[in-house]
């Protein structure tokens, strides 16, 4: 299934090669915007960022995070940032091959990121991907699936992760806003697999049912989301997930999609080339595979693709959710 996305992708980056493989320059100085550039320039800048996929083309993106809700960004710099990630630029090798950090730009207090592959929610990426995507019994609870899911994956020699923040009890989107992530996907599902589909994976009617369904069964089972959310956090931490606690706000200007395997993408890097307020969510898609091959009890390959996918869907739900209309998805192929 991510072959064909790394494939579509390369092709979708084609275009690109030639501008990404120029000798970077230092970012110009912050000047004002549109205001003062020839019209020429802006149209091009437009044309620029077109050539990337936004939520807001598939009617997603109902939060704040995004280029369009910042005054301290340049169109130009924002060009550049996005054509030197999809080059490949900023990739670095990843301890692991399952998810195991969030997408969050953020770092810890000390500046560090651990350096692993990244989905919505770290692990808890897999849990609500395999919770969708493999149709779990409906006599167990978010605390408990979020409990087997570590252990299943600390049994196979996987590190697992969650983080939270220095603004509240529970400082990871995909962890507090799952209820919601999960309504989202109930009610957009087609939005959502379009966008998918675009990028070459294609999510069947079958398939998009089974994923709506479960999410309507958790939806309506009485105790199933933990009310306290920080509770999640601490239940995957008992059973040794690691903890990175997050500091600052939130920059990010568009999602990282990669599909290189082995690599994760050093936002550490491209804020020291850029300027801190630019930043970047990461999605290491290539771990995804390797996360339903392992969290799957059946062994059934049709059970293993299916969870890819809601793993899939739910890190696009998730960006729709916390994310603004205007970010873009900047593949890495």
């Amino acid at each position: 299934m991510f072959e064909s996305l790394k494939n579509l992708l390369k092709h979708f980056t084609g275009s690109q090669d030639t501008a990404s493989s120029a000798p970077e320059t230092n970012p110009p100085p912050q000047q004002p915007q549109a205001a003062s550039a020839p019209a020429s320039t802006a149209s091009v800048s437009e044309d620029s960022l077109n050539q990337y996929i936004s939520l807001s083309q598939f009617n997603l993106g109902l939060g704040s995070i995004g280029p369009d809700n910042r005054d301290d960004i340049d169109k130009n710099v924002l060009i550049q940032m996005y054509q030197a990630i999809a080059a490949g630029v900023f990739n670095v090798p990843a301890n692991g091959v399952v998810p195991e950090i969030c997408v969050d730009g953020r770092t810890k207090a000390d500046g560090s990121r651990f350096s692993a592959p990244c989905a919505a929610g770290g692990t808890l990426s897999i849990v609500y991907g395999s919770d969708l995507g493999g149709s779990s019994a409906g006599d167990v609870n978010e605390l408990q699936l979020t409990t087997q899911a570590i252990h299943t994956l600390k049994s196979k020699g996987h590190s697992t992760g969650v983080h939270g923040d220095d603004h509240g009890p529970c400082g990871c989107g995909a962890c507090a806003k799952a209820p919601t992530i999960y309504q989202h996907i109930s009610e957009r599902i087609n939005d959502i697999a379009a966008l998918v589909g675009k990028l070459g994976i294609n999510v069947t009617d079958a398939e998009k049912g089974s994923i709506v369904q479960q999410a309507n069964n958790r939806l309506g089972q009485a105790g199933f989301f933990a009310e306290d959310r920080a509770a999640v956090l601490q239940a995957a931490q008992e059973c040794g997930a690691l903890y990175e606690e997050l500091v600052g706000k939130h920059n990010e200007l568009g999602i990282a999609l990669n599909t290189k395997p082995g690599t994760t993408v050093d936002r550490a890097a491209i804020r020291a080339k850029y300027g801190p307020q630019y930043d970047m969510f990461v999605v290491d898609a290539w771990a995804f595979g390797n996360a339903a091959k392992d969290i799957n009890a059946s062994g059934s390959d049709d059970d293993v693709q299916r969870i890819a996918k809601a793993i899939t869907i739910q890190n696009v739900a998730t960006a729709s959710i916390l994310g603004h209309g205007s970010l873009r998805i900047v593949p890495i192929a």
